[in-house]
């Protein structure tokens, strides 16, 4: 033993020499798995005086795996030795000792472990007097209970539901019948005198040790849902339970005992007497609910009742009697419900979300039935619907915008919003006419008050203009409608309130909530605008000054700027008088100032930048662009505003170019990025043109100077990804703006950035030239003809490297997929003859033999299904005919030596599961090869299959000959469903 206590000594020990440290570890090892282990841990775990308590706590351990994973291993005298010694050891500790504070608490947690385990092993037929022993134990000569043993019994009983109740662990099948066996014992009579002692530990220690009383509380609680109801529910038991909801120290723990009973399983009608019986109301209406945290478990007691009860009227089982005396209990139930609901402490609220969600599900159900609403119906869910929107509003506490907290309080609040938010979905559904009513009313008195100049704290505005907000996503599109539909100079419900939100000047409000969600009405609400443009002036004004993109708050003007953007966007076809007006409000913000990237998160490991102020900035140069593009603006002013937009920006490369470059310079580079992203911005306001369409406006020479410019940075600094990326981005919206104006460019372009491309600009490069090919085929042949190769051999050096962690094998993941989606955009845009141009024939087998790796790579269905998909489409436009031979060299003798043998090879090999949906589409694309060999060749396609390729595979002629009959026959649906057939059988 004592060997035991210094081996466990020395394996804890963080500066014991590590070889010594691990002879003790083996050595515990070796002692827990051994056949007499368990006796000298026990041992161990008695003797006197006590082992240091590292040691008795492995001590039980060792016990206690042997009774989980060894117990048919003891025979019946080691069983009774075990039973001996704990009932020895709770005498020892809990009767005997005096001292409170002798045994450690983790200590005595285990033990109650170790004697659950046993329990669940010998109970009942082993130790079928367990409980009686042990209560007997915890009394004293004088009938009270001994303190200390009243506390282990009552964990004991916990730890006992644990092991044989909880639903939420998983458990073997044989647990489940053994602790069934264990539960329907415990019914035939230990569950009684167990329910009578704990409530009399409950009765004995109220007063003198509400510790113990909580215990009590919390076991009543746990077992209520498996035993005889009838043991708590009575006079008696019920009597204390409501008694202690006046006391402080135990009001909680019997509330949540009684939601516990509250939630007990039973039969509808025995569930409604019982809560009948309970009578809560009465009971709520005698509670102090002075204590926060008391009313929030009397709000999940509410909520428990209120569930069950809606649980009972949506029961169609049970007569319409007892419907209607459930729907008589909640609407008892719901002062309550409002009362929590409204609570100023949001736990307290949300404990009561699941009786609102179930009582606003019965309503529905009511109006799908076409049950109309009771008046008391209706002014419950009329006091629901204000009582939510009244929750909506910030705390009278909340210091928006200054609070350090604020992140995390605000994500909080948004959360409980977004939550409030559903109930009134569910509220307009039911009753849209209420909804409507409600809301136009309190908003309407709002905007009145405001105007009026009466006194509005600044977190009724907030929600004034919040719940506006929302107007537009609770009720359905069709109520989206701001003028009456028979006569459109009458604002509908929602017309009249955004007339008011603007003509009231509430973006004034001296509170920064305020104009940011007065912005977002006005993005959100745009449309208003088209049917009464005459209120324009007085938004764009708002939105151009101060309140808006001039804000002095950094978060609100930036927010502002992709506001503004939008809705210019989607009023652009009304913006036409007020086009100098906005552009010369904007100009004092398209001053660029770069900064460096602040790191404020991470992502495995690696540092994340924050969003740039520089970010939304571009979205002030795209609505720049939207201004400028107008179609009825004269082409001289076109010119001239984009010069001036543009002129700043083009200065601004050649005075940062001019500075020169040491290589260390980061601000250096980032300030030439921004010029250029912010030019392409502009440009992406400009409308995109038709396929192959020539931009014939004055203003496409402004950005072909721009260009230029844009090529010299580049040709200057494409070792910088910085500016690769920035040029790209830029040109990406030159393509659809300018068209083939644009094209002269492209090969400079192109060379500038392919010669130091990095795989994850490779990944965005590749569709960057499959835009460009679908945009310009067929006049960007000779461009693609010539970059081919060399992208191609770009794509290969990467591609053949060896990835080094997780995120570089996703980055080739990436560019597989890139890379074949090129070659597929280069089929669809009619440019695959550039494949087997003079250029590049010659390299068409390396371009066949990576396509052929990777549909042979079962682990990535989806780029197999692409590499299939691409030779299919190879097939399709190289595959000889009779007729015709093949344009691509060498072709033919690919698909008969490689192809083909894939076709087969794949979908017969284990990694291939034929069942799986995302199999079958590449299953699909090996069908169509197939299919379409034999539609372009014919029978020398089924001669080869039937004379030489099954037979190099050894398939037997019957069945190569219903093969060759299933393609010749069948149309390619059919087909694929007998080559599924052909695959299981072969594979069987």
């Amino acid at each position: 033993m004592d060997q035991i206590e210094q081996a466990v000594i020395c394996a804890l020990d963080p500066h014991v020499d590590p070889n010594l440290k691990a002879q003790a570890n083996a050595y515990c090892e070796q002692i827990k798995n051994s056949p007499e282990g368990w006796q000298l841990c026990l041992q161990l775990f008695m003797k006197e005086p006590k082992a240091v308590a590292q040691a008795r706590f492995f001590a039980l351990q060792v016990l206690e795996n042997t009774l989980q994973n060894r117990y048919e291993t003891l025979d019946t005298n080691a069983v009774e030795y075990i039973e001996r010694t704990m009932m020895e050891y709770l005498q020892r500790e809990f009767v005997d000792n005096t001292d409170t504070a002798s045994e450690e608490t983790y200590i005595r947690n285990k033990a109650a472990q170790s004697l659950t385990l046993l329990f669940a092993q010998v109970y009942p037929t082993g130790w079928p007097s367990f409980f009686k022993d042990i209560m007997a134990l915890t009394r004293t000569s004088t009938g009270s209970s001994h303190e200390k043993a009243a506390d282990f019994f009552l964990r004991l009983s916990i730890s006992i539901d644990e092991e044989i109740v909880r639903m939420d662990i998983p458990r073997h099948r044989d647990e489940v019948v053994r602790n069934t066996n264990i539960k329907d014992s415990m019914r035939l009579g230990d569950i009684q005198l167990l329910a009578a002692y704990w409530f009399e530990l409950l009765q004995e220690f109220k007063n003198q040790n509400p510790g113990i009383a909580q215990l009590a509380l919390k076991t009543i609680g746990l077992y209520i849902a498996w035993m005889d109801v009838s043991l708590v529910v009575n006079d008696q038991v019920m009597g204390v339970l409501y008694e202690l909801l006046s006391d402080p120290n135990l009001r909680i723990p019997a509330c949540e005992c009684l939601a516990d009973i509250g939630s007990k399983g039973m039969l509808p009608l025995d569930k409604l007497n019982m809560i009948q019986m309970l009578n809560i109301t009465d009971t709520l209406g005698r509670l102090d609910l002075s204590d926060p945290e008391f009313v929030e478990s009397a709000a999940r007691l509410t909520n428990v009742m209120g569930i069950e009860l809606c649980k009972i009227n949506s029961d169609t089982t049970i007569p319409g009697e007892a419907k209607a005396t459930s729907w008589a209990l909640i609407e008892q139930l719901s002062p309550y419900l409002l009362k929590f609901l409204a609570n100023e402490y949001d736990d307290t609220t949300t404990a009561v979300f699941p009786f609102v969600s179930d009582v606003l599900s019965i309503y529905k159900k009511q109006k799908k039935a076409m049950q109309p609403l009771t008046q008391a119906q209706l002014e419950i869910l009329g006091s629901l619907l204000t009582v939510i929107i009244g929750k909506m509003k910030y705390d009278e506490d909340t210091d928006w915008g200054t609070d350090e907290d604020e992140p995390e309080e605000e994500a909080l609040f948004a959360e409980l919003r977004k939550n409030l938010r559903v109930f009134t979905d569910h509220i307009a559904s039911i009753d849209e006419e209420l909804y409507v009513s409600y809301v136009h009313s309190i908003l309407m008195e709002t905007f009145t008050k405001f105007k009026s100049g009466g006194d509005l704290d600044w977190r009724e505005v907030e929600l004034c203009l919040y719940v506006l907000y929302t107007y537009g996503e609770v009720l359905p599109k069709a109520a989206m409608v701001f003028v009456n539909a028979s006569d459109p100079n009458m604002l509908s419900p929602l017309g009249e309130l955004v007339r008011e939100m603007v003509t009231s000047n509430i973006s004034t409000y001296p509170h920064p909530s305020v104009p940011l969600q007065y912005f977002e009405n006005l993005s959100r609400y745009y449309q208003f605008f088209e049917y009464r443009p005459d209120h324009l002036p007085q938004a764009l004004e708002a939105f151009v000054d101060s309140r808006g993109i001039h804000h002095t708050l950094k978060q609100i003007r930036s927010r502002c700027w992709y506001l503004f953007h939008r809705f210019v966007k989607n009023l652009k076809p009304s913006m036409g008088p007020y086009v100098e007006t906005v552009l010369s409000s904007l100009d004092d913000l398209l001053s660029i100032q770069a900064e460096l990237p602040v790191l404020t998160s991470t992502v495995d490991g690696m540092p994340l930048p924050a969003a740039s102020l520089f970010d939304s900035q571009l979205y002030l140069f795209e609505t720049v662009g939207l201004l400028i593009s107008l179609e009825h603006l004269e082409s001289s002013k076109k010119v001239d505003y984009l010069k001036i937009a543009l002129q700043p920006l083009v200065e601004g490369i050649q005075t940062t170019m001019a500075q020169g470059y040491s290589g260390d310079d980061e601000l250096h580079m980032i300030q030439l990025h921004h010029y250029v992203l912010a030019i392409g911005a502009v440009a992406k306001g400009f409308p995109v043109l038709p396929k192959n369409a020539t931009c014939d406006q004055a203003w496409a020479g402004v950005f072909v100077q721009a260009t230029e410019i844009i090529l010299n940075v580049l040709q200057t600094y494409n070792q910088v990804q910085l500016i690769r990326d920035s040029t790209r981005s830029a040109f990406a919206r030159f393509i659809t703006c300018l068209g083939s104006e644009i094209l002269p460019y492209l090969p400079t372009l192109i060379n500038g950035l392919l010669t130091e491309c990095q795989i994850t600009e490779l990944v965005d490069f590749l569709p960057f030239i499959g835009l460009i090919a679908h945009k310009y085929k067929p006049m960007i042949r000779n461009v693609i003809d010539e970059l081919l190769l060399p992208l191609v051999k770009r794509v290969f050096d990467f591609l053949n490297t060896t990835a080094s962690g997780t995120d570089e094998i996703i980055l080739l993941m990436e560019l597989r997929k890139a890379y074949l989606n090129f070659i597929v955009s280069l089929f669809n845009a009619g440019l695959e003859d550039i494949l087997v141009s003079e250029r590049n024939s010659g390299h068409l087998n390396t371009i066949l033999q990576t396509i052929l790796h990777f549909s042979k790579d079962s682990s990535d269905p989806a780029t197999q299904k692409t590499a299939f998909g691409v030779f299919l489409k190879f097939v399709t436009s190289f595959a000889s005919t009779p007729q015709q031979p093949s344009v691509a060299h060498g072709f033919d003798q690919f698909v008969y030596n490689e192809l083909i043998p894939v076709t087969f090879s794949v979908p017969m090999s284990n990694a291939f599961n034929i069942s799986d949906g995302q199999s079958m589409l590449v299953f699909g694309e090996i069908t169509g090869i197939q299919k379409m060999l034999y539609t372009k060749q014919g029978n020398e396609y089924a001669d080869y299959m039937l004379n030489v390729f099954f037979p190099s595979i050894q398939c037997p002629r019957e069945t190569a000959e219903r093969y060759c009959q299933a393609i010749q026959q069948s149309d390619l649906k059919q087909f694929k469903k007998y080559y599924q057939s052909f695959i299981i059988e072969a594979k069987s």
